[in-house]
C-alpha cells in the first residue's frame, strides 16, 4: 500500500514538474522579439512548426541526431573520452535499471517471456547496470574534484544529483545483498513455496545446501548438514527452487556486500531489511518527484533538442517559435561546464571574481533574470550579470562546444538587449559617453591649460612599459595617418574629436580629460598600425588602450 501511494504521489508531482516547465517554455521571454506573443500563439505556432519538421525531408537527419547525438552522446564522444564514458555508463546504466528493475513488473514482464529478477539473465544484468551507474557516479566525482574548471563551477544541484544517484544505487545493493544471506527472506520463501514433502528434515537439507551455496545466514546453528544433506538439499533444491533463482554469485555486488556482513547478517535480517527497503524505495521516488527540477531532466530535454536543431533553420523561424526554443533550451543544459573551461575569455574570472563571465554560470543568471527559475537578481547582481554579459567576445567557441547543442551565441544577444531595455546597456559605450560629457565643457574653452611641471597623467600610465614615453612624441602625424580609424571618417576631427597625436599632446600638456573623452580614444580598434609607424617608437596603441583602463573606474562618479 505504501509503495503504491508513494509512486502515485510521485508520479504525480513530477507531472505537476513538468507542467510548470512546459508553462515556462511558452510564456518565458528573452529577447525584444519575445515580447508580446501570448502563450497560446507560442503553443499552435511550436505544434505547427514540429508537425512541418516531421513531414519534412530533414526526418531523416533529426533521426540520426536523436540517435547518435542524444543517446550515443557524439558530440561529447568528441569533447572528451571520459566524459563521454562518464555519462555513457550512468545513462545506459539508469536505462537498464529502469527497465529490468523499476518498471519490471509493468514493463519487462510482458516483454520478456520467463522473466523473474532472480533468474539469469536479469539478475546479472541488473547488477551490471548498477555498477554501471555507480562507475558513471565515481567518475563524475573524480572529474569535477581534480579537473580545475569543473572544480570552480561545480553547484549544489550537481553535488545532489550525485549523491542522490548514489544513495538509490547502495541502498539497493545493500538490500539485496541482505535479502539473499536473510533467513527470513528463505523461511518466506518456504513457507510460500514448500518441498515437495514439507518434512522438517527436508527443510533442514534445504537450509543446508542455501547456507552453502547462496550464503543465507542462518541463527542458532541451523543451516549445517553433512554430505547426505546437502545432497538431499541439493535435488529439493533443482525441483522447487532452480527454476525461479539462479545462483546468488550472479549478483556479484549485491552476493559480495551480504557476504561481508557475515554473522551480522542474521541481526539485520528483517529489521534490516525493512529500513533499507524504505530508504531505497524513498529516495527513488524523491528522484521521481524533483526530477523536472533537476539535472535529471536533460536526460529528455537534450535528445530532443539536438533533434530538432537538426530539423530546423534557426534564421527562419518564427518570432514565437524562437521564443519558445530559446526558454527550452534553458533546461536542456547539463551543466557539464565544458563552455566555461574552454571560454575564451574564462581566463578573466581569476583577476575579476565574478562567475558571470563563464557561460555556464551566465545561463543559470539569465535563467533568474528572465523569470525561469525564483529569484529576482538584486542590482548588485545586476550590474554583475551586465559585467558578465558584455565581457564576452562573442566568438561562437561556448556554441561550437556545447554537448547538448544549446546556441549560447542567440542567447548572450537576446540577454544583450534585454539588459539594454532595463537601463543596462554596454559598460563601454555608458563610460565613453560619460567621459565624452564630462571633457565637452573644455572643448567649449579657447583658452589651453598648461600641465604644472611633471602632469599628474605621466604617473598613471603605467601599466605598460614605457607607456608614458609620449613626451617623445614630434609631432609629425605619422600615427594618424597610418590609423586605419582616421581613414573611415571622411571629417576626422568632426567625428573622433581628437586624432592619435593630438592624444599625445593632449597627454603632454595634462589635458587628461580632453584625452580620456575623445571619441578616437574608445574608438580604437587597437591595431597598433600607430604603434608600428612611429618614428619615435611612442607607444600609441598602449597609451590609449590605458586611457580606457584608467577611464572606467573614473566614470563611475560620473552621471551614467
Amino acid at each position: 500500500m505504501f509503495l503504491k501511494v508513494g509512486v502515485i504521489v510521485a508520479l504525480a508531482a513530477c507531472a505537476l514538474g513538468l507542467a510548470y516547465k512546459i508553462r515556462l517554455w511558452l510564456t518565458v521571454a528573452i529577447g525584444p522579439e519575445a515580447q508580446g506573443i501570448s502563450a497560446g500563439q507560442r503553443a499552435a505556432a511550436a505544434l505547427k512548426g514540429l508537425g512541418r519538421a516531421i513531414l519534412s525531408p530533414r526526418l531523416g537527419a533529426m533521426l540520426k541526431a536523436l540517435a547518435l547525438d542524444g543517446l550515443l552522446q557524439r558530440r561529447v564522444w568528441n569533447h572528451s573520452r571520459l566524459a563521454w564514458l562518464t555519462h555513457i555508463c550512468i545513462f545506459v546504466g539508469f536505462l537498464g535499471l529502469l527497465l529490468l528493475h523499476a518498471l519490471g513488473d509493468v514493463l519487462a514482464k510482458h516483454v520478456f517471456s520467463g522473466y523473474q529478477p532472480t533468474v539469469n539473465p536479469y539478475l546479472f544484468l541488473r547488477n551490471l547496470c548498477g555498477a554501471l551507474v555507480l562507475a558513471g557516479v565515481g567518475l563524475a566525482i573524480y572529474r569535477r574534484a581534480t579537473l580545475p574548471g569543473l572544480k570552480l563551477t561545480t553547484r549544489g544541484l550537481d553535488r545532489l544529483a550525485l549523491v542522490l544517484l548514489a544513495v538509490i544505487i547502495l541502498s539497493g545493493f545493500a538490500l539485496e545483498g541482505l535479502k539473499i544471506v536473510s533467513h527470513q527472506s528463505f523461511e518466506r520463501m518456504v513457507k510460500e513455496y514448500p518441498p515437495a514433502g514439507g518434512e522438517p528434515a527436508e527443510v533442514a537439507a534445504l537450509e543446508a545446501y542455501w547456507a552453502r551455496e547462496f550464503g543465507v545466514a542462518f541463527p542458532d546453528g541451523r543451516g549445517q548438514g553433512g554430505a547426505q544433506a546437502l545432497e538431499m538439499g541439493r535435488k529439493l533444491h533443482e525441483e522447487t527452487c532452480a527454476d525461479c533463482h539462479a545462483p546468488a554469485q550472479w549478483a556479484f555486488l549485491a552476493y559480495g556486500l551480504g557476504k561481508a556482513l557475515g554473522p551480522a547478517g542474521v541481526s539485520l535480517s528483517g529489521t534490516g531489511e525493512e529500513a533499507l527497503w524504505y530508504l531505497h524505495v524513498l529516495a527513488s521516488l524523491l528522484g521521481l518527484a524533483i526530477l523536472p527540477f533537476t539535472k535529471f531532466l536533460h536526460l529528455f530535454t537534450t535528445p530532443l533538442l539536438l533533434a530538432v536543431r537538426a530539423g530546423i533553420d534557426r534564421k527562419q523561424l518564427s518570432p514565437a517559435n524562437l521564443a519558445t526554443l530559446r526558454a527550452y533550451e534553458l533546461d536542456a543544459c547539463m551543466h557539464c561546464s565544458v563552455c566555461s573551461v574552454h571560454c575564451s575569455v574564462g581566463v578573466a574570472y581569476p583577476e575579476v571574481g565574478n562567475q558571470n563571465i563563464l557561460p555556464g554560470e551566465k545561463l543559470a543568471a539569465l535563467m533568474r533574470l528572465c523569470g525561469a527559475r525564483p529569484g529576482a537578481p538584486s542590482p548588485r547582481e545586476l550590474r554583475l550579470i551586465r559585467q558578465g554579459a558584455y565581457i564576452c567576445t562573442s566568438c561562437l567557441r561556448c556554441t561550437n562546444l556545447c554537448t547538448a547543442g544549446i546556441n549560447l551565441q542567440d542567447l548572450w544577444l537576446a540577454m544583450k538587449a534585454d539588459l539594454a531595455r532595463q537601463g543596462l546597456g554596454s559598460t563601454y559605450h555608458d563610460v565613453r559617453q560619460a567621459l565624452g560629457r564630462a571633457a565637452q565643457p573644455s572643448r567649449l574653452t579657447p583658452v589651453v591649460r598648461l600641465g604644472n611641471g611633471q602632469p599628474a597623467i605621466h604617473k598613471e600610465l603605467k601599466a605598460s612599459a614605457l607607456a608614458g614615453n609620449f613626451s617623445s612624441c614630434y609631432k609629425c602625424i605619422t600615427c594618424s595617418n597610418a590609423c586605419p580609424v582616421v581613414h573611415m571618417y571622411p571629417r576626422p576631427l568632426e567625428e573622433l574629436d581628437l586624432l592619435p597625436h593630438q592624444i599625445m599632446h593632449c597627454l603632454g600638456l595634462g589635458l587628461k580629460e580632453e584625452a580620456m573623452g575623445a571619441r578616437m580614444t574608445w574608438n580604437c580598434l587597437t591595431c597598433y598600425h600607430c604603434q608600428e609607424a612611429c618614428p619615435q617608437g611612442v607607444l600609441v596603441a598602449d597609451i590609449l588602450y590605458e586611457l580606457r583602463h584608467l577611464a572606467s573606474p573614473q566614470a563611475a562618479d560620473l552621471e551614467v
